[in-house]
């Protein structure tokens, strides 16, 4: 069951606004009228979702966002996705983004993209067999950990990162040793068992290419890597 939404509340200290950087939300609980649903979590806080059906679906897309975005400024992209891969759309805003409450950690993303799975599965009654996990930049953390925890017809990784350590790494060098360790990608690449693409551009400059090749090479299940020779972190992914 979903409800009305709710105004979000909460701040975050600065180390979690650089590894969090969420826009000025871009929708409000008005917006996307019978489109912009909100979720229950175990815990009874509510997580805004889109859920953009398509008739006949084969598949249903649980879709998490880059990191300096929400759900309104990846709308377009999750209408265009769904018209062209004719499936179902579901898009999860993380705590502190867009209208959501919270503060953005591991832990705050992790319990919303599994309300969002278990809300797909229990409500939505779809199997996880029919279910495509598509994360990019920071979608890819939650991504990567939920197929970890399920079986799903596949995963899909856009630029994605080793660890959030290691991302720091390549920006700052030893001070990212006061960095907490997040989202580590690469450890968990291995317990992924559904066929995985990994696109990764070669002119990434936030987060190095190797990265994704990193997680390609450690994942076991079948899997594919595409690296697009003028693809960058912020690419659009609707052009060709």
């Amino acid at each position: 069951m979903w409800m009305v939404l709710n105004s979000p509340s909460g701040s975050w200290n600065p180390v979690e606004r650089l590894i969090f950087p969420a826009p000025t939300p871009s929708y409000t609980i008005e917006s996307f009228p019978g489109e912009l649903i909100q979720i229950p979590r175990r815990d009874g806080a509510q997580v805004p979702c889109l859920f953009l059906p398509f008739r006949h679906a084969r598949f249903l897309i649980i879709y998490f966002h880059a990191n300096a975005e929400d759900l309104g400024l990846s709308y377009t992209f999750c209408q265009v996705m769904r018209d062209l891969f004719q499936v179902h759309i579901l898009a999860v805003e993380y705590p502190g983004y867009g209208i959501c409450p919270g503060t953005p950690d591991e832990a705050g993303i992790m319990d919303n993209a599994r309300a969002a799975m278990d809300f797909a599965i229990n409500s939505l009654c779809w199997p996880a067999d029919g279910i495509k996990l598509f994360g990019r930049s920071l979608g890819t953390g939650p991504t990567t950990l939920l197929a970890t925890e399920y079986t799903v017809a596949g995963v899909i990784l856009i630029s994605p990162f080793t660890s959030i350590r290691a991302l720091f790494e390549n920006q700052v060098g030893r001070l990212a040793d006061f960095v907490e360790d997040r989202f580590r990608n690469l450890h968990l690449a291995p317990r992924i068992k559904s066929p995985t693409l990994i696109v990764h551009g070669m002119q990434d400059g936030l987060v190095p290419p190797d990265h994704g090749l990193k997680i390609y090479s450690a994942i076991t299940s079948r899997r594919m890597l595409v690296t697009p020779a003028a693809m960058g972190h912020n690419t659009s992914l609707l052009k060709d």
